[in-house]
């Protein structure tokens, strides 16, 4: 629950210092291959900075919200050390632009079993909380050293630094910046708001719950990263193409929702039992409604490519704030009464808010409703197609 707690203010820090570019780079580097150098290099400076200035922030803020917790302080720094390695993130986007993706799961993998080896280690020698602190720093660390080996070696690319570059990258991506601020605060008010009025025990049950369920998300977030690239180029070349291998993402992303939905539902009480223990049995009605948040964040997220393509990032901000007060008032309403539970269903509510009903407000994102529920219409197609690829396959 202490970790917990710490992470939830990192993150809102950690969505500042990603300023949005992760849309913006990939679709500018597509569009103009030639200046790839300086936008990377440009974008990476830019992270850096305010990955460090941020760091600076969280003690600040620490010192303000929590003057007599040293163990809560400690605990948040030697988190917060991770925004500064995750800088590296930013060549990220080349791996993508080149449909490399690959490189960047190889690096994540590394990471991810040289934090377990290092928390398994500290389980063994019974270390305390602020070691397991250091394993988040310790992850972002390795996958960044990672990720600029493969980078070097594969892309060969001398990054630079130019300032009308950074400007020009920053005035396209700020949209996305306020409304990744406003996404974080509607994921991680509720954890805080559980560390204020319920306990630290509540705010680790929750986290337990929302640790299973966001685990496959991995597998959509790959996808749409994959799609991205191609679905930017597609735009300019064919735009009734574009629009139908975007419906095509759009539906498998849905179906994908409504399956792990569905398997949790029906054996998330045993994953939570395997994981965690019986002491953790209050975070499984948790979970049974978090799970179903997911597909709803992940069709928000697709929705990216669509906002970018039609030039329509103003509107990422409006959708996601328009979630955070819907989270701030169901929360302040639901958390005194029903507790942990009251913040799932609020995440819940809120998750589809900013998924289906935001884009109905406004008349220029409207289509994207008419896009998703035009997206289901292709399942008769998409399944005949999969008939006749295995009567080929059968022959």
């Amino acid at each position: 629950g202490l970790l917990s707690y710490g992470t939830s203010i990192i993150s809102f820090f950690t969505t500042i210092s990603i300023l949005g570019l992760d849309g913006v780079v990939v679709a500018e580097m597509v569009r103009s291959p030639e200046k790839e150098t300086s936008y990377l290099g440009s974008a990476l400076v830019m992270r850096f900075i305010i990955s460090c200035l941020s760091m600076v922030a969280i003690y600040g803020i620490l010192l303000v919200l929590e003057p007599g917790n040293k163990l809560l302080r400690t605990v948040t720094m030697l988190q917060a050390v991770a925004i500064a390695f995750q800088a590296s993130e930013v060549l990220y986007y080349w791996f993508q632009a080149k449909l490399k993706m690959k490189y960047v799961t190889i690096a994540g993998i590394i990471s991810l079993t040289a934090m377990a080896g290092w928390r398994i280690v500290l389980l063994a020698i019974s270390a305390g909380i602020e070691w397991f602190a250091l394993s988040y720093s310790i992850s972002a660390c390795v996958c960044g050293i990672v990720t600029c080996f493969f980078f070097f070696t594969k892309a060969k690319l001398r990054l630079r630094f130019i300032y009308n570059d950074a400007k020009y990258l920053l005035k396209n991506s700020y949209h996305f910046i306020i409304a990744g601020l406003a996404v974080t605060l509607y994921t991680q008010l509720d954890r805080i708001m559980l560390g204020k009025l319920v306990s630290s025990e509540a705010v680790g049950f929750y986290s337990a719950a929302m640790t299973i369920a966001v685990m496959w998300e991995l597998v959509p977030q790959a996808i749409i990263n994959s799609a991205r690239p191609l679905l930017m180029k597609k735009y300019t070349i064919d735009y009734n193409e574009y629009q139908k291998q975007f419906k095509i993402l759009l539906l498998g992303i849905s179906i994908m929702g409504i399956l792990v939905g569905v398997m949790f539902t029906l054996f998330g009480r045993t994953a939570i039992f395997i994981l965690y223990g019986k002491s953790y049995i209050d975070a499984v009605p948790v979970l049974y409604i978090l799970i179903w948040s997911t597909g709803f964040s992940m069709i928000g997220t697709a929705r990216i490519i669509w906002l970018v393509s039609e030039g329509l990032n103003k509107y990422a901000k409006h959708f996601t704030l328009i979630g955070a007060v819907v989270n701030i008032i169901l929360n302040a309403l639901f958390i005194p009464i029903w507790g942990i539970t009251g913040a799932a269903v609020t995440t819940l509510i809120s998750q589809l808010v900013v998924a289906l009903f935001a884009p109905t407000f406004f008349k220029e994102t409207r289509s994207f409703i008419y896009i998703y529920i035009g997206s289901f219409k292709m399942l008769p197609d998409i399944r005949e197609k999969i008939i006749k690829n295995r009567q080929k396959d059968s022959y």
